[in-house]
C-alpha cells in the first residue's frame, strides 16, 4: 500500500514538472502588431501591396487553400521588435471580385489580414447585328457584340442558336482571340432568310448566353429604306472656343463658295437656297458662331436644304425630322418643312402649324428664337413624323426649311433687309425612318 502512495506522489510531481517547464517556456511578452487588417487591390492585374509589422519573436504567414491566389514575402521570419516591410501579392483576377482571409501567426496567436481584389471579370455587351436581312437575298449582315477588360491572352468560344424567324440563315460558332482592353467579335450571318418578320440570335461565350440579338427579316415587298438616319451634330447651346473649333474641323466647306454642311456619316448634305428675285441683301457672314451653322441675311422664301441619298423609299413611309433653328431677333422667325423627289416639284410635310403673327398669318412647322445659354424651353428645337407621298428607287430625298412669312423672330415686326440678322442650326439634325413595327 506505501508502495502504491508513492508512485501516485511520484506521478503527481513528474505532472508538475511539465506543466511549469511549458509555461517558464512561453514567452509571455512576445508580440506581434501589424499595420492594417484588411488591404484592396484595385486592379485586377498582378499587384504587391507593402505593410509595416512589428514581432519581437519568430512570426510565419497562414494561407488556407481558399487564399491561394495571395502569397506574402517574405513568408516568415523573426523580429527583434524594429519596423520591418512584408509584401501581400495577388495573382491576375480573371473572375469576379474575390475576398480571401490570410493570416500572421506568432506565439500561438494568429493575426487576421482580409484581401479584396477587383472584378477581373471580361465584360460583354449586348449582342446586335449589323446590316439588314431581307426575305430572299443572301444576308452580307453580322452577328456583333463588343467586349472590355480584356487582359489579352484569353480565348473564348462564341456559339449562336437561331430562332423566331430565322429559316435559311445560319451562324457558325468560332474561337475567339481577345486583345488587350477591348474590342467588337463580328459574327458572318450566313444563308439567305425565306420567311419575313424577326429572326432571333441568342449568343453564347465558354457556354454561358450574354443575350439575344433581335433583327427584323424584310419582305421583298418591303425593302428597307437606304441613305436613313442620317445626322449632323452642332452644339445645342451657345458654346465654347472649343465648340467652335471643333465645327470648324468636321465641316471646312461651310465657309467655301459650296457653303456645305456633310453629315456625319459623309453621304448627305447641308447648303443654303436664295429665292428667285429676292428684294433683301443676299446671305453672308458664314461662320460658326457659338458651335453652330451660322449666317446672315436669310429672308423671305430662302431654305435650309438637306440632300440625302435614299434608295427604296416609297410612298406612305413616316420619317422624322428633327433639329433646332436660332437666330437673332430681327432675323427670320418661322420655317416650314417641304419635301421633293426631284428639287423642283415640292410637297408640304404633315402638322404644320398656322397662327398670326405681327399682322400676318403664318403657316409654320419651326418658330425660330434667340439661342439660349441653357437647354430648355424656347430654343427652337422641333420634331415631326409625318409620311411621305413620293416614291424614291435610287435617288435624292430633298428637304427644306423654307423662310414661309415675312416675320422676324420677336414677332413684331418684318425680317431685316439689310443682311444683318443672324440665322444659326443647332443641335441634333436628323432625319430618319420611323418604325412603328419595333414598339
Amino acid at each position: 500500500m506505501k508502495i502504491m502512495k508513492r508512485i501516485y506522489q511520484f506521478l503527481l510531481l513528474a505532472a508538475g514538472c511539465a506543466a511549469l517547464t511549458t509555461a517558464c517556456s512561453d514567452d509571455d511578452d512576445s508580440y506581434l502588431v501589424r499595420e492594417t487588417d484588411s488591404i484592396r487591390f484595385a486592379s485586377c492585374l498582378a499587384s504587391s501591396k507593402q505593410i509595416t509589422l512589428r514581432c519581437n519573436g519568430s512570426w510565419r504567414t497562414v494561407i488556407p487553400e481558399d487564399a491561394g491566389w495571395l502569397s506574402t514575402s517574405p513568408s516568415e521570419g523573426v523580429g527583434s521588435g524594429a519596423f520591418e516591410w512584408i509584401a501581400v501579392s495577388a495573382t491576375h483576377n480573371r473572375s469576379a471580385e474575390r475576398t480571401a482571409t490570410i493570416y500572421l501567426e506568432s506565439g500561438g496567436r494568429q493575426y487576421p489580414i482580409t484581401v479584396t481584389q477587383a472584378d477581373g471579370a471580361v465584360v460583354y455587351g449586348a449582342p446586335y447585328v449589323e446590316g439588314n436581312l431581307i426575305e430572299q437575298e443572301p444576308s452580307k449582315a453580322r452577328l456583333c457584340f463588343t467586349y472590355a477588360n480584356a487582359y489579352g491572352d484569353e480565348t473564348i468560344d462564341v456559339s449562336c442558336a437561331l430562332g423566331g424567324d430565322s429559316q435559311g440563315l445560319s451562324v457558325a460558332g468560332a474561337s475567339v482571340s481577345l486583345v488587350n482592353g477591348g474590342d467588337t467579335v463580328a459574327l458572318d450571318i450566313a444563308g439567305t432568310p425565306t420567311v419575313p418578320g424577326y429572326a432571333a440570335f441568342a449568343v453564347s461565350v465558354d457556354g454561358v448566353q450574354i443575350g439575344t440579338a433581335r433583327a427584323k427579316v424584310y419582305a421583298m415587298s418591303e425593302m428597307p429604306i437606304e441613305g436613313l438616319p442620317v445626322t449632323w451634330e452642332f452644339c445645342p447651346v451657345k458654346g465654347s472656343t472649343e465648340d467652335v473649333n471643333a465645327l470648324k474641323a468636321r465641316q471646312p466647306d461651310w465657309v467655301t463658295a459650296s457653303h456645305s454642311l456633310v453629315s456625319e456619316d459623309g453621304r448627305a448634305y447641308i447648303t443654303v437656297v436664295e429665292a428667285d428675285a429676292k428684294t433683301a441683301s443676299a446671305v453672308n457672314s458664314w461662320g460658326y458662331n457659338d458651335g453652330h451653322a451660322y449666317l446672315k441675311g436669310l429672308y423671305t422664301g430662302d431654305y435650309w436644304l438637306q440632300k440625302i441619298p435614299v434608295k427604296y423609299l416609297v410612298s406612305g413611309t413616316k420619317i422624322n425630322c428633327t433639329g433646332s433653328i436660332g437666330g437673332s431677333g430681327s432675323s427670320a422667325g418661322f420655317f416650314l418643312i417641304e419635301y421633293s423627289a426631284d428639287g423642283q416639284t415640292w410637297r408640304q410635310a404633315g402638322g404644320a402649324k398656322s397662327g398670326t403673327f405681327n399682322n400676318t398669318e403664318v403657316t409654320y412647322h419651326v418658330r425660330a428664337y434667340d439661342s439660349p445659354l441653357f437647354e430648355g424651353e424656347n430654343t427652337g428645337y422641333f420634331s415631326y413624323d409625318f409620311p411621305v407621298d413620293l416614291t424614291i428607287n435610287s435617288g435624292t430625298l430633298w428637304i427644306r426649311y423654307r423662310v414661309s412669312a415675312n416675320v422676324r423672330i420677336t414677332a413684331n415686326n418684318t425680317i431685316t433687309t439689310g443682311g444683318g440678322g443672324s440665322t444659326r442650326l443647332k443641335g441634333t439634325f436628323s432625319v430618319s425612318v420611323v418604325d412603328e413595327n419595333m414598339n
